[in-house]
Formats: structure tokens, sequence, C-alpha cells
């Protein structure tokens, strides 16, 4: 429950950061850290789940470089509109998916960051609205076909339209810091 407690505070207050692998990393420690030794460290040994293997650990950290730069070459989606945010979040979720940096908590940490992302660009993400199947399916599926992912975004995403307060409460979300 204590993660559970953590994902509520970040709901109000969301951690700021600079949506690149620090800021991941930040969100997994604030996450994780009452239960795991390494929250917040990126992984060292290779894993892989239902006979797929994630990102190889020594390539994690130069993977997500470019992966960031990426974003942030995008200027983070701002002023994307509901169609093309959830086409391009969905994307960077799956991409930041198959890193899988941590040992642990990799699911929570993306959805966080991805929800951040959302908040900064004026959408308000409730992943609740989605079936942990479904959005597990739509993980699995993205890496051959992000279109299911996508879906699952456009049904997660409250607002249509971007909202300035939204947005605002992500520029003002400094109490939790990295």
């Amino acid at each position: 429950m204590i993660t559970g407690e953590r994902l509520a505070k970040l709901y109000l207050k969301p951690i700021y950061g600079k949506f690149d692998l620090k800021h991941l990393q930040a969100i997994h420690k604030f996450l994780f850290s009452d239960i795991y030794p390494f929250a917040g460290k990126i992984r060292d040994e290779n894993i892989a789940k239902g006979g797929f293997s994630f990102a190889n650990a020594q390539f994690i950290e130069e993977s997500a470089k470019q992966l960031f730069k990426e974003l942030a070459n995008e200027k983070h989606l701002k002023g994307y509109d509901f169609e093309k945010f959830s086409e391009r979040a969905a994307y960077y979720l799956a991409e930041i998916n198959v890193l899988h940096p941590f040992r642990e908590g990799n699911g929570r940490t993306q959805r966080e960051f991805i929800r951040s992302l959302a908040l900064k660009n004026g959408y308000s993400l409730e992943w609740s609205r989605i079936d942990r199947e479904e959005l597990l399916s739509a993980s699995i599926r993205s890496i051959t076909d992000i279109q299911p992912l996508v879906n699952v975004l456009k049904k997660a995403i409250v607002n249509r339209e971007p909202d300035r307060q939204l947005m605002r409460l992500f520029e003002n979300a400094r109490g939790i810091e990295r």
C-alpha cells in the first residue's frame, strides 16, 4: 500500500523534471524507496518476461539518452492536439517499456511519467479508466503494433482539448523535487 499512497501524492503534486532518464529515476525512487534498496537505480542485469527480453542492461543509459533527446526535440509534445499527443505518448510509453530500466516497478513508473507528460501538455490522463488486462495486452502488442496502446491512451485521456489549468498544475508542482 506504500506505493499506492505515494502514487496518490503524485496525483496531486507530480514530480517536476525534464522528462529524461533522471526524471524517470526520480519517479521510481519516490515510489519505491521504502520497498526496494535499488529504487531509482538503473538495473545492471538483463531481464525478460513472457519470453521477451527487455533492453540489454549495458545499453539502457545510452538508449534512454537517445530516446529522451527525441522527446526533447519534439518539445515534450507541446502543442500537439489530442490525436497527435495520443500517438506520440503511446510511442514513448512503448519505448520506455522496452527499456525497462529498473529491476521492478517499471509499469507504475512509466505510467506516472506519461501521466506527468500529459499534465504538462494540458491533458488529464486517468489510468483507472483502463482495465489492467487491456493495458498489459496493448503494452505487449506495442512491440509490433502501436495502435492498441494509442487506443488505450485515447481512452485514458479525459479531455480532448488541452486545459491550461492542468499545464499550470504541472508547472507549479515543484514541491516534490528529484
